[in-house]
């Protein structure tokens, strides 16, 4: 066993089964990128990621996981099947014919639904392990919609909404791209980039969903406007109505955050999916032009790409540990190694003596 590797085995990646915990970081092998953190726990999906995708031989996995924190997490893996079931009877596999109604039956589902994210952040933590359950290759619109609503209910989480706005929140989330299934399918999966009048086909999405649900779902104001905003930017250069700030659903708004999260650091066929932190970073820089950010603070809250305890690669070449958070999570206290071997505690958020010390990226 590895100095430093306690209560820890190595283990095949042939031999790993859903619920098994990472015991160290596990990194891409061309690169130093973070696949899995130490504590992530496995499930079907990232197993078979690990295996087909990445290459990787073997894993650390802790052995000191309860019997009953294992049945936990396959019941979560089991809860998100459940789940894709149902919105892929309400949706349909992408290839299949485009939906033209929304019947009583399918609304249900999805109100059930719903009703299931709630009581999942009430009861577990399990919704950031369902999300990631669901990064696979064939990635459909029922898959997407999912954890948009995963990660929307999770922001909504922080903001201290009630739970009706939440539960209005999940709803719109699983129902923000249904207007897409009334879309060619030959466009929706394109793997290239669209022409002009093709882009301008999938720009009516927003507005088809909404006057789907308005006909026959029965949804609340609120649902059906976040729906029909859901590509609104801050600054008012989004679609379909190019409202800004405020003027646009403030559901809508939440949906936006996890909507473009969720597709930069997807799988799509004409690019690998960005690691958390650049697509954090990126969502910083887009506050106040394509984000509320104040929504963005919440975001970043709910999804901290420089965990406590994790190992960085700063901008002048030193390695550091994240030791704290910080109002911005992008700069978090960290203890510097330098190269005499002393260490040095610095706050790249309050100490002004470090404005151009940056983090380049997680590392071993």
């Amino acid at each position: 066993m590895r100095p430093g590797v306690k209560n820890a085995i190595r283990t095949p990646v042939e031999e790993l089964v859903s619920g098994m915990v990472i015991a160290r970081n596990v990194y891409e092998l061309e690169s130093e990128k973070i696949l899995l953190y130490a504590g992530s726990v496995l499930d079907s999906v990232t197993i078979f990621n690990l295996k087909e995708r990445y290459n990787i031989e073997n894993v650390w996995i802790k052995t000191d996981i309860s019997s009953d924190s294992l049945k936990q997490q396959m019941k979560a893996e089991i809860d998100v099947h459940e789940s894709l079931n149902t919105l892929k009877e309400v949706f349909g596999k992408d290839e299949e014919t485009p939906i033209t109604e929304l019947t009583e039956e399918a609304a249900e589902q999805i109100d059930m639904l719903a009703d299931d994210l709630l009581d999942s952040i009430d009861t577990d933590d399990n919704l950031l392990l369902k999300m990631h359950q669901l990064q696979s290759y064939d990635d459909y619109t029922y898959k997407h919609c999912l954890r948009v609503a995963m990660m929307a209910v999770s922001i909504g989480k922080q903001l201290k909404l009630s739970r009706e706005q939440l539960r209005d929140l999940a709803l719109a989330s699983l129902l923000h791209d249904i207007g897409k299934r009334m879309i060619s399918i030959d466009i929706i999966r394109k793997p290239s980039k669209l022409t002009s009048d093709e882009f301008d086909e999938v720009k009516k999405h927003p507005a088809l969903g909404y006057r789907l649900l308005k006909e026959h779902g029965g949804y609340s104001q609120e649902v059906m406007n976040a729906v029909l905003m859901h590509q609104e930017k801050y600054d008012g250069t989004g679609y379909p109505l190019a409202f800004k700030g405020e003027e646009i659903s403030y559901l809508a708004r939440i949906i936006t955050v996890a909507d473009v999260y969720d597709a930069l650091t997807s799988n799509r066929p004409y690019r690998q999916p960005w690691s958390v932190a650049e697509a954090e970073e990126f969502m910083m820089g887009g506050s106040y032009t394509h984000f509320d950010y104040d929504i963005i603070v919440a975001f970043l809250a709910a999804f901290a790409p420089y965990p406590i305890g994790g190992k960085v690669l700063l901008n002048d070449g030193r390695r550091a540990t994240v030791i704290n958070t910080t109002a911005n999570v992008l700069r978090p206290c960290i203890r510097v190694e330098n190269s005499d071997g002393t260490t040095e505690d610095i706050d790249l958020y309050n100490d002004f003596n470090h404005l151009t010390l940056t983090i380049i990226k997680n590392i071993k």
